[in-house]
């Protein structure tokens, strides 16, 4: 997972993590009035679940976070918070699901609001959904 903010780029993954070529397993960076936490997912067991990925969002105390490993997308508020994992660009191999669809996703942050347009490519087309989470 590749993450831009602002100049800065932040990575989360698995192989620059065992390859230990010095990325944090997490990352928390604040855009405007949100605390973003950065994980990779691998970490969280079960995959994807919201419960053991809302533990990680209360530890990190952040208002959105941003995961990922299933490479399949996903996006929902769970207790007043935002979890979002954008999937993989490349449809990468899941183990899980062997229907996975390329997506990404770009965040827009403006002072209480965050849109996520969320990028897929389905049937060789590509389409955008648009996602907004208010801080509360």
């Amino acid at each position: 997972m590749l993450c831009k903010f602002s100049k800065k780029v932040y990575v989360c993954d698995t192989i620059s993590v065992l390859q230990n070529l010095n990325y944090p397993e997490q990352k928390v960076v604040t855009v405007g009035q949100f605390r973003i936490g950065l994980c990779h997912g691998h970490q969280v067991v079960p995959w994807g679940d919201i419960e053991s990925l809302a533990m990680v969002q209360r530890q990190l105390d952040v208002d959105i976070l941003i995961s990922g490993h299933t490479h399949k997308f996903q996006a929902m508020e769970h207790e007043g918070k935002f979890f979002l994992n954008p999937g993989s660009a490349t449809g990468s191999y899941n183990p899980l699901d062997s229907n996975v669809i390329p997506s990404f996703v770009i965040l827009d942050i403006q002072q209480s609001t965050v849109v996520s347009y969320i990028y897929k490519l389905i049937d060789e087309e590509v389409k955008v959904e648009r996602i907004e989470y208010r801080k509360s």
